[in-house]
């Protein structure tokens, strides 16, 4: 087993909306019928350890029922102790030497899995490797591991959960079975986030906020985040006029954390591209400099995503902040022109 660092213990969990997941494979186990690699295409933005692990454990259950696994038998004990010998979990590690998570998963752990793919299983039921995040193979790892996804050998399954399968190579891709796993339909978001404890009025503000993913949605008001939203506006409007200097607004926002300051760009982002994108709301043909100001926004939006991923480089946060709101403020004064 190969977890996220020598501390973390995961419990798997599942939601109600994973039940249509959970009773596919369910399904596909008792027929005999199981793929060699299923390629699960996460919607959430939140970590998908635990929905992985709860995956895991409901196909090496020994008494599971209706889909769900008994939590009681050998199998479950092991596996909600992170102890079960034929289950492996890849993922990013940390690095004692410089205190952080690995950015990618490496290719010696890829040759750690195919080595325990060819070993013996130590009991009588399947041998599972999860690989999370699937898209931070490394281009080594992915292609080191394109025989073994499509050669696994008898009673291996290979699971990859990913929320970004653009970032897979076409070559790991299509070596699985690709199954979506999608947000819940609103209704069901709304009665989950109200059994949660979230009050009724700010639901549906904060499943906007999410894209309608009701865990996130759950963490964003956790973090406070309409209120967060709400500052940034008036401290955005005064950035805009003068009134505050680029540090300042900078340095107010770094202090939130880079998450939520890169959801904050992007909802700038969106908003004057909608604005500037060619028809305005009298449904008037937009400017000329409008025009040219849109796609501006559209190539900041780019660059945002490379320069404000602070756990994939090493640059300043507060510099590259800096550097995308004057691009951002240039290419609004240019719009008005």
């Amino acid at each position: 087993m190969d977890p996220v660092d020598k501390n973390t213990v995961i419990q798997p969990h599942y939601l109600s909306w994973h039940r249509p997941t959970l009773e596919k494979i369910n399904s596909l186990k008792t027929q005999q019928r199981l793929p060699h690699a299923i390629l699960i295409d996460s919607k959430s933005e939140l970590d998908g350890a635990e929905f992985i692990w709860g995956l895991a454990m409901l196909l090496l259950c020994d008494d599971a029922e209706d889909a769900v696994p008994c939590g009681n038998c050998q199998s479950c004990r092991l596996m909600l102790s992170n102890t079960y010998p034929d289950f492996h979990y890849i993922s990013l590690q940390y690095n004692d030497k410089t205190k952080k998570m690995n950015k990618n998963i490496n290719i010696e752990q890829i040759r750690k899995l195919i080595h325990e793919v060819n070993l013996t299983a130590l009991y009588d039921k399947l041998k599972i490797f999860a690989i999370h995040p699937a898209d931070k193979m490394n281009i080594g790892s992915a292609n080191s591991l394109l025989k073994t996804l499509e050669e696994p050998g008898a009673g291996v399954l290979i699971l990859l959960l990913t929320q970004k399968k653009g970032k897979l190579p076409v070559t790991v891709r299509s070596r699985c079975q690709v199954w979506p796993l999608d947000h819940p339909q609103k209704q069901e978001s709304q009665y989950w986030l109200l059994g949660q404890g979230m009050d009724a009025n700010e639901i549906d503000q904060y499943l906007d906020y999410a894209g309608g993913d009701p865990q996130l949605a759950l963490k964003l008001q956790a973090d406070g985040y309409a209120g967060i939203v709400d500052q940034f506006k008036q401290q955005f409007a005064q950035y805009l006029k003068n009134e505050i200097d680029v540090a300042t607004l900078g340095a107010k926002l770094v202090s939130i954390g880079a998450p939520l300051v890169r959801r904050l760009m992007k909802m700038v982002i969106d908003a004057y591209s909608y604005q500037l994108s060619g028809v305005n709301v009298s449904h008037n043909v937009q400017s000329k400099p409008q025009k040219l100001a849109a796609q501006e926004v559209l190539a900041l939006s780019s660059q945002i995503n490379r320069q404000l991923m602070i756990e994939e480089n090493n640059l300043n946060f507060q510099i590259q902040l800096e550097d995308v709101l004057i691009s951002l403020k240039q290419i609004i004064k240019r719009s008005k022109h």
